[in-house]
């Protein structure tokens, strides 16, 4: 184990770099004379509970608000265990944060875009590498230890309301696990279609500010399109369960199944798209050159020429995907736009059933 710490400015703040030990221990340390606590961080513990533990003993004294993303990178699965996955790992977070007991006291919000890591209280702040789970104690992490209060108020003031503007609070019932999940697809719906845009365009002029399709040298790949094609049944299968949940068909109504089946036919198999992404430009020269059945003699001639065939044949599918491509951005974009109504009906429901409750 080691940990050390080098003062960047003496009394103020200090650079810490641990393995084998947490890296914000100090900050631990001040938990029980705390009167306010945050904590951002990109995972929580999988299956020791004593981080956690020390955060909810804390509440009985102070104001305590932790914001945590759901890390499972489901963008590496495929198949119908992916929705088992989301599910089980919403359940499991929330319910080791679950803030009922002290809800005044103890708020806890989920960021799927969060990766930050802040672990402070009114009197000492860490910000750095380490997450807050018992893990990060494995690796090499370092970060800086802030002793000056007033710098620290400055943290709470300008950096913690930025994090929880972004993040969704989570209150403990159906109506919050419904939104996460939602909110859960969106994100993750919102990373598959700047993944398919950075393999479709490229970025040019000084400072790269001008976006433009890749004519050129496309680098479109058929897994993305299928790990879409996942997400659009995930979604699709959330918003049935939904409407069971309900019983109602308001929220099928609500979400854009129009651009959902279009989306499908513009990646259906043999289409513009497909075909971009398929296409192996290894195997296309090697077919050129078997065709041609060269001899060795005449190897360099004839790899140079498939080479320029090659090029040629992936320009000539990606003028003719562009269009197609532009459209599934179209459609995507509508999607998303689906997602707020979806969120939105929900928050109206849940407004329904606690007024029905106070009129009881």
């Amino acid at each position: 184990m080691s940990y050390q710490k080098f003062s960047l400015i003496p009394g103020q703040i200090d650079i810490v770099t641990s393995k084998g030990e947490s890296n914000y221990q100090e900050v631990l340390n001040d938990f029980d004379s705390a009167d306010y606590i945050f904590v951002t961080t990109y995972n929580i513990s999988q299956n020791r509970k004593a981080l956690l533990s020390s955060l909810k003993g804390a509440a009985a004294h102070a104001e305590v608000r932790i914001v945590t993303n759901i890390p499972n990178r489901y963008e590496t699965y495929y198949g119908d265990n992916v929705r088992k996955k989301a599910s089980e790992s919403i359940n499991n977070y929330t319910k080791k944060l679950n803030s009922n007991d002290n809800e005044e006291s103890i708020g806890a919000f989920f960021n799927f875009q969060n990766h930050s890591k802040v672990i402070l209280t009114n009197n000492i702040a860490y910000i750095g590498s380490a997450n807050f789970s018992e893990e990060s104690n494995n690796n090499r992490e370092t970060g800086f230890i802030i002793r000056d209060r007033s710098l620290i108020q400055v943290v709470i003031d300008n950096l913690v309301p930025i994090i929880l503007d972004e993040s969704i609070r989570y209150y403990g019932n159906s109506f919050e696990e419904k939104k996460l999940v939602l909110s859960l697809l969106a994100s993750r719906l919102e990373s598959a279609s700047i993944k398919i845009e950075e393999e479709s365009y490229t970025y040019v002029g000084r400072f790269e500010e001008v976006k433009t399709y890749n004519h050129w040298d496309p680098q479109l790949r058929q897994e993305s399109l299928e790990g879409l094609l996942e997400l659009l049944e995930e979604i699709e299968d959330e918003i049935y369960r939904i409407n069971e949940l309900y019983e109602t068909d308001e929220f099928a109504d609500l979400i854009d199944s129009d651009s959902i089946e279009q989306i499908k036919i513009l990646c259906s198999e043999d289409d513009n798209i497909s075909e971009l992404a398929s296409f192996n430009e290894n195997h296309y020269a090697s077919d050129l050159i078997a065709e041609w059945n060269v001899h060795n003699d005449d190897m360099d001639e004839a790899a140079q020429r498939a080479s320029d065939q090659t090029f040629e044949r992936k320009q000539e599918l990606a003028e003719a995907a562009q269009q197609d491509i532009e459209s599934l951005f179209l459609n995507i974009q509508r999607i998303q736009n689906s997602f707020e109504l979806i969120i939105r009906k929900l928050e109206e429901l849940e407004d329904e059933q606690e007024t029905n409750i106070d009129n009881t």
